[in-house]
């Protein structure tokens, strides 16, 4: 298992290494203005009244997007993160056994002394870790910025909302490496129900304010149970979050189940 790790992480060294870089410059941009924000907060507070509750429950789960936690939420957490990191993990989910079927090279690792479950095992923990390196580096750079911009946000908040974010994500990347260990029909769909998933139950949640008829169909959704302001705020339920494990670990299973009774290159 751990030559298969390791080489895995080799042939995607760059990319880690990129999104690194890109996650970066985008939290910078993000919070590298937030003492602007919080010098002219008066006059932002009465053009943003004047914004539709509809347009704000687009960008943020927070009523004052002013405040840290809400600048927070509204600029970082509640859409842009998740929507980052989804792209990296459902790309992952996708490709982390598709590449090797792709190039002919699944066979290969097959015919050596490493079981279908253990290939799975592996493919999945590389997953885990480049993900796990992304959003550390994007946890230490919030971290970092939040200080140096002066965001009263407890710092422990930050992080389980960072959390919050990786478990949202890993749940929608969960499903497009399930179905990809189904073979070639479910991995030509995979990208496609995980983001219709994500970007659906997004929109439903978003719009739960304005539609009464949505809040039913939205609790069957994973939007309705990520809302990182409750985190920052510390006041989220973390039993909520305890069903993106659930549907990770269900999933995670499922993908063995499958790929252990799947013929290759089907």
């Amino acid at each position: 298992m751990i030559p298969v790790i390791l080489w895995t992480l080799w042939q995607r060294r760059w990319s880690i290494f990129w999104w690194c870089v890109g996650i970066t410059a985008f939290l910078v941009l993000s919070l590298g203005f937030y003492p602007a924000v919080r010098d002219q907060a008066a006059e932002l507070d009465q053009a943003l009244e004047n914004i539709p509750k509809a347009a704000k429950a687009f960008i943020t789960d927070q009523s004052d997007i002013l405040s840290p936690t809400g600048f927070l939420s509204a600029r970082v957490f509640y859409l842009m993160l998740p929507l980052i990191l989804g792209v990296l993990t459902i790309g992952l989910g996708n490709s982390l056994l598709a590449k090797e079927e792709s190039e002919g090279t699944l066979e290969l690792l097959l015919s050596r002394p490493i079981s279908r479950g253990r290939l799975l095992a592996a493919k999945a923990l590389s997953g885990l870790i480049i993900l796990a390196v992304v959003g550390g580096i994007a946890l230490i750079d919030i971290l970092v910025l939040s200080k140096l911009v002066g965001m009263e946000v407890p710092l422990d908040n930050i992080a389980l909302a960072t959390l919050l974010s990786l478990l949202f994500v890993l749940s929608l990347g969960s499903i497009a490496f399930y179905m990809t260990s189904v073979g070639r029909r479910g991995r030509l769909a995979g990208v496609g129900v995980a983001v219709f998933i994500g970007l659906g139950s997004y929109i439903v949640s978003s719009l739960t304010s304005l539609a009464d008829w949505l809040k039913w169909p939205d609790k069957f959704l994973p939007y309705h149970y990520y809302r990182p302001g409750e985190v920052l705020n510390g006041v989220y339920d973390w039993g909520w979050a305890w069903l993106f494990v659930i549907v990770i670990v269900t999933l995670g299973f499922l993908s063995w189940w499958s790929f252990r009774r799947r013929d290759i290159g089907v």
